[in-house]
């Protein structure tokens, strides 16, 4: 959308009450900065009557026309006309320009100026014959030529708008506005919109503004457009000039986000269009399968936020259980095209990820760097916790900068073939962000959408090879072996129609791998396990040691039943935590390195028997009560094992957390939720706490 501004030619015969029309028009919108009504340069004296305009004589007229000061003059009727030169200076800047002119001159203007728009002003004969007597200045001859010339030229010029001025002068002048406000662009100049309404695009319009009053009647969302950007946004409007003036738009930070403006500057507004692909999602929700065509149409004006929060809910809705699995390649494909897309120039790029609900489990930060130090690539993009005490990118950041750029992760990858990065501005997808808007208030766990965002992303990092964790228990997230067979093949099918070479491996997902929960815990874990730490856990070394095994078999990057030796020994050799080192180094190593949490509750065993079971949810709820992932330093450590014989009044976890009232939220969670369940051996005494 230009910012171009309209040249309105006021034609008609004389008489017909045009200069009338024109003062008042004036009147009403040249106060506007985006409106002027430049007068024209006529070889008639000032005091001739008339319209107001610039006398000149002949040779004054001569002179400037000599002088370039014409856009366009002619003559007629014995006296010349002559339009300024700076009028296509004022267009440029979006200022719409009025003109009182002359039919036939039309053409030769259309043909020097864009966006051109004639208005041909008529009346009949009898209301021109009343108004010219009235004003007494022709002659019944006089009268009679003009009338002739009226019944001449009644036809309006070519593509002319109409205007028929037989009603009063204030329904004349309201008419003429009527058609110019309603047939320019809206542009206003940005001022900040003073609150935060939930971080939507809003933009707020004075309900005097001119054309926003015909060109916005009824609508409720507007796209804004400004240097090539656009957004749509929420419509207010305010009678409150303090809040925005007539001319200006008040834009909330997301909409300024957005265009990328700042105050000051002027965007282009008009009607959200209806999107065109509303019957695509139509035909989703009506449960019908869509092309991928369909489908990328649909994901087009998703993101461009053409959509309103109903409408998205409702495709969510319809989409989280009928997607086919072409469906969901399809929206796979789309959503990698919307996020930033990595090519690393290698025939193998190793990827990762697990489905989570484990606390713990921090194998990435391990199998990175053994991977890396063999020799393959490994860009890792990951996620912050959003349910969970840590993600792999809240553990990394206690030690690393993991919030990289595109640029700065490229330089990372190929100094040291690996990096753990953030992925949020990497390989994260707007799509996701105004789907994930909707779908969390609504709470819809769907295995189709979770597969397409994951993928999407493995995708858009450039990766070759991605090998899916898929934790399997009754309190994971993938809780029954249909389940989880199911879900793999999801995830396998996706990968194909992709071009991805994916394998998921079905793991223990019934206790925590490791023994802390929260971002630092769990990078002491970590460290343990590279720096091979007599004490370190091991069962996440073992897991990991797994896992990269694979991957390594896998690729094809050693023969088959040789990756776990090979595995650990970068682990023994300290060749996996040189190069742990190298990626902390070329991210930006976090200094210092917080120690845990200072306020520290112990959690005893309210009676001596074996442990039975560590309850994985109620450790990550106690984890998140003291703090995690917030508090980098907040979390659980896991005292005890499953199997494990334990007196009464053992500690089974200790709290850690950075404030008094976190170590207190957590027992209380760790009171009403118990983290460990013990069978009682016979004859035992129970705690006295």
């Amino acid at each position: 959308m230009t910012t171009d501004g309209t040249l309105f030619l006021v034609v008609g015969p004389s008489g017909v009450g045009k200069d009338t029309l024109l003062d008042g028009a004036r009147d009403r919108l040249a106060a506007s900065r985006w409106f002027l009504f430049p007068r024209r340069v006529i070889t008639r004296p000032a005091e001739a009557g008339g319209e107001d305009h610039i006398p000149a004589t002949e040779a004054e007229f001569e002179r400037q026309l000599a002088a370039g000061e014409f856009l366009h003059h002619w003559q007629a009727h014995g006296l010349r006309y002559g339009l300024l030169a700076s009028i296509p200076d004022a267009l440029g800047r979006g200022v719409n320009v009025v003109l009182n002119t002359s039919r036939n001159e039309i053409a030769a203007l259309q043909a020097k100026v864009q966006n051109v728009v004639p208005i041909f002003i008529s009346a009949s004969p009898e209301v021109v014959a009343r108004r010219l007597r009235s004003r007494g200045r022709e002659s019944e001859d006089e009268i009679d030529k003009r009338l002739a010339r009226i019944v001449k030229t009644s036809n309006p010029a070519n593509g002319a708008l109409e205007l028929f001025n037989d009603s009063s002068i204030e329904a004349g002048i309201d008419a003429l506005v009527e058609l110019i406000a309603g047939s320019c662009k809206l542009l206003a100049e940005v001022v900040a919109f003073p609150a935060d309404i939930g971080g939507k695009p809003i933009c707020l319009l004075h309900r005097e503004n001119p054309v926003a009053r015909r060109l916005l009647a009824g609508s409720g969302r507007v796209r804004l457009c400004h240097g090539g950007k656009e957004v749509v946004a929420e419509l207010g409007r305010s009678d409150e000039q303090r809040l925005v003036a007539t001319d200006q738009c008040a834009l909330s930070d997301a909409a300024m986000t957005a265009l990328d403006v700042a105050i000051g500057d002027v965007v282009a507004i008009e009607r959200s269009p209806s999107p065109k692909s509303r019957s695509i999602l139509q035909k989703k929700i009506r449960a019908e399968q869509l092309s991928p065509d369909e489908m990328e149409a649909f994901v087009h004006d998703l993101v461009k936020g053409r959509f309103s929060a109903a409408e998205i809910a409702g495709f969510l809705v319809a989409a989280s259980t009928n997607l086919t699995l072409d469906e969901v390649i399809s929206l796979t494909r789309v959503r990698a095209e919307f996020a930033h897309r990595h090519n690393w120039g290698r025939d193998i790029v190793v990827d990762k990820h697990s489905m989570g609900g484990i606390p713990g489990n921090r194998i990435t930060p391990i199998v990175v760097p053994i991977i890396a130090a063999f020799g393959l690539t490994m860009p890792k993009t990951s996620s912050r916790a959003i349910t969970s005490a840590a993600g792999t990118a809240d553990m990394m950041e206690v030690l690393a900068r993991v919030d990289l750029d595109p640029s700065e992760m490229r330089s990372v990858v190929e100094k040291t073939g690996a990096c753990i990065a953030w992925n949020g501005r990497l390989t994260h997808s707007p799509v996701d962000e105004v789907m994930n808007a909707i779908n969390r208030p609504l709470g819809l766990r769907s295995a189709l959408l979770d597969v397409s965002s994951i993928m999407s992303k493995k995708l858009a990092a450039g990766s070759s090879h991605v090998l899916i964790d898929m934790p399997l228990g009754p309190a994971a997230k993938t809780r029954t072996m249909d389940e989880a067979m199911a879900l793999k093949a999801l995830f396998e099918g996706v990968g194909k129609g992709v071009g991805l070479n994916t394998r998921v491996n079905i793991s223990d997902g019934t206790r925590p791998i490791g023994r802390g929960v929260g971002p630092l815990l769990e990078a002491i874990d970590v460290l343990a396990v590279l720096r091979n730490d007599r004490d370190a856990p091991g069962d996440l070394l073992a897991k990991s040691l797994d896992y990269s095994a694979i991957i390594l078999e896998w690729t094809g990057a050693v023969p088959e039943g040789r990756g776990r030796a090979i595995a650990r020994d970068l682990i023994d050799s300290g060749k996996a935590m040189q190069k742990l080192t190298e990626i902390i180094e070329c991210q930006g190593r976090r200094e210092p390195v917080p120690e845990a949490g200072q306020f520290i509750r112990e959690i005893p065993a309210p009676m001596a028997g074996k442990v039975e079971k560590l309850d994985i949810q109620n450790i990550a709820s106690i984890a998140r009560a003291a703090g995690a992932p917030r508090d980098k330093a907040a979390g659980v450590v896991i005292l005890a094992e499953t199997g494990q014989q334990v007196d009464a009044n053992q500690p089974l976890i200790r709290i850690h957390s950075s404030s008094r009232q976190g170590a207190f939220d957590a027992g209380e969670t760790a009171r009403q939720r118990p983290p460990v369940a013990i069978s009682q051996n016979e004859g035992a005494a129970t705690s006295s706490e």
